[in-house]
């Protein structure tokens, strides 16, 4: 079975994330989404509020799985046994960090194979940051995230 890693903090889970995915259910078996947790930040949702927009985002797909982790992602990659990272890329800053990253995750785990996907020109404006200061301003990110994600929203920002 091809497995392979798609990792970030999804906060909140964007539509450029969701076409990774899909991405990424062409060429494997089963896609592990890897939400990482970095005690440094604070995220605007919480670990298990990510969790649901990504599976809601794909209706209890079985090839998807979402899982957290904590620490460096290639002890995570290891534990799992997989050896595929997918990384969406959007611009030229994009591909100079996810290259530098590739260097040092494959110095520490020699069998990673990391898999670059180009986001398509409609999505490349869209980051989860950009999501969060448009939440935090009273703006409506409709537009940018899948439907399963924007209704969730709403639904917990009521309570």
């Amino acid at each position: 079975m091809k497995v392979c890693v798609f990792a970030g903090t999804f906060d909140p889970f964007t539509k450029g994330h969701k076409f990774v995915i899909e991405k990424c259910l062409k060429m494997f078996d089963k896609v592990i989404v890897a939400i990482g947790v970095n005690v440094d930040k604070t995220p605007t949702f919480t670990l298990e509020q990510r969790k649901i927009m990504i599976e809601r985002s794909f209706k209890n797909d079985t090839r998807i799985e979402v899982k957290s982790f904590t620490g460096m992602l290639v002890d995570f990659m290891k534990k799992e046994g997989v050896e595929f990272y997918v990384r969406g890329i959007r611009d030229k800053e994009d591909y100079k960090y996810e290259t530098t990253m590739e260097r040092y995750n494959r110095d520490m785990y020699p069998e990673i194979t990391t898999i670059y996907i180009p986001t398509p020109k409609e999505l490349v404006h869209i980051s989860s940051s950009a999501m969060r200061n448009i939440l935090g301003l009273g703006g409506d990110i409709k537009s940018y995230v899948p439907e399963e994600v924007e209704s969730y929203i709403k639904e917990i920002m009521k309570k």
